[in-house]
């Protein structure tokens, strides 16, 4: 038997509706997706700060000025430095050590986290020019 007209019309419209709600979705993905990276890595106002956050408190301080403190964790004190502009665990309980070897931090957007002893370092701010330079580093060298 044939088909009339009237039930192919309906799966035309839906096939083309889907379609474009594709294109909105995937818009709308695209632009979230660029306001999240926007709000995550654009600078901030004022100097350049560093967030150190444990499983209870969270410590601001400049990245500015020299400072060494120990930060509380599970597993005992984790010793950070703040020395010419950038911030680096200095010691840790931890058994692995890979907070330490991560290295030194200075950029906006930066972290090291010591995962066994719950300690989270984060730099957040305007940075030196100095800083963000024209510098290689490890993924364009």
């Amino acid at each position: 038997m044939r088909k009339d007209r009237s039930s192919r019309i309906p799966q035309t419209f839906l096939k083309q509706k889907v379609r474009i709600l594709d294109a909105v979705a995937i818009l709308i993905s695209i632009a979230v997706l660029g306001a999240f990276s926007y709000h995550v890595y654009a600078e901030r106002g004022g100097e350049a700060v560093l967030y150190i956050q444990n499983q209870s408190k969270v410590w601001i301080y400049p990245l500015s000025k020299e400072l060494e403190v120990d930060i509380p964790g599970p597993l005992g004190l984790t010793h950070v430095h703040i020395k010419d502009g950038t911030a680096f665990v200095e010691s840790s309980p931890c058994r692995d050590k890979i907070c330490i070897h991560m290295g030194r931090i200075s950029r906006n957007g930066e972290w090291v986290a010591c995962l066994p002893n719950r300690v989270f370092l984060r730099v957040q701010g305007k940075t030196t020019q100095r800083e963000t330079g024209a510098e290689v580093d490890a993924s364009t060298f």
